[in-house]
């Protein structure tokens, strides 16, 4: 199966954008194209930078916005040119692991997924690996739970179907977590979302409505936004904990993460009663 890699480009500097195209550019599983939309006409080193790259390499396709139409309305422009069923998220300050494609579209078909999403590591300037984010959930069941109380869906990782895209009516045009409003979008309709924990890098640090006000609030109100990632760095805390057999702190950390939002009470229940399920089947066989 053919792949197409979108990405748009703001204002990241050159050395970033370099690096990112030269991550998909050295994938093990190549790409047949990669659609680049330069979303700032004004910045003329990243323009000669892209052309430069348009002009040496056929897989590149670059799309020069004439003004600045935000992040949703670039890769809405940049998945309905692409040629391809299958597409992959990329930001222009990342780096993928050289076997990122190629993972993902191993589970994509194995598991008949309609999206995956991987996870990532953070680097410093100099290239250090400086640390990492938890593991995320993988099973789409447990992805399906967990979802409406918060993303564990990385943008940046994902690799999708452009006939699910298609299904929802793409991006909207959010005054933030375009992303987020997708995958609910997507969930909504019974399409089959799943992870992964390979990585990538990140460089330096529908029942669903256009007019669905209660979506609004769930992702725009920034206090409750940060209670929810309270308790969820809580709950990371608690499955640290977990792995290194300590139980004791990682009862105290999933009591912590419970009672900072209804939301992650629920999601905590969620999660405890879908791994006690698990545990069971897995008795079973």
């Amino acid at each position: 199966m053919e792949i197409s890699v979108v990405m748009s480009v703001y204002n990241e500097r050159p050395e970033q954008v370099q690096q990112a195209i030269s991550s998909i550019l050295r994938q093990t599983y190549l790409p047949t194209e990669f659609i680049i939309v330069l979303d700032d006409p004004n910045q003329s080193d990243l323009k000669a930078l892209l052309q430069d790259y348009d002009h040496q390499t056929d897989i590149i396709k670059l799309v020069l916005n004439r003004e600045n139409i935000g992040l949703a309305a670039s890769l809405n422009k940049a998945i309905e040119l692409a040629s391809n069923e299958l597409i992959a998220r990329m930001d222009a300050d990342d780096i993928s692991e050289p076997r990122r494609l190629e993972l993902e579209l191993d589970e994509l078909k194995r598991r008949h997924l309609d999206l995956v999403s991987g996870n990532i590591a953070y680097m410093d300037e100099n290239g250090i690996v400086t640390g990492g984010k938890s593991i995320i959930p993988e099973d789409e069941r447990l992805i399906a739970k967990l979802l409406p109380y918060g993303s564990t869906i990385i943008h940046p990782t994902v690799l999708m179907r452009k006939s699910a895209i298609e299904q929802v009516g793409g991006y909207r045009l959010l005054p933030t977590a375009e992303d987020y409003d997708l995958w609910l979008r997507m969930l909504a309709s019974g399409l089959k979302i799943g992870s992964i924990n390979a990585q990538r890098k990140r460089i330096g640090h529908d029942t669903f409505k256009s007019d669905d006000y209660d979506l609004f609030a769930k992702i725009n109100d920034e206090p409750m936004r940060q209670k929810f990632n309270r308790g969820q760095y809580h709950f990371e805390l608690a499955m640290y904990a977990l792995r290194n057999k300590k139980i004791a702190h990682a009862c105290y950390r999933i009591i912590k993460a419970m009672f900072t939002t209804k939301n992650n009470f629920q999601f905590v229940i969620n999660y405890l009663s879908f791994r006690v399920i698990w545990f069971a089947s897995e008795r079973v066989r």
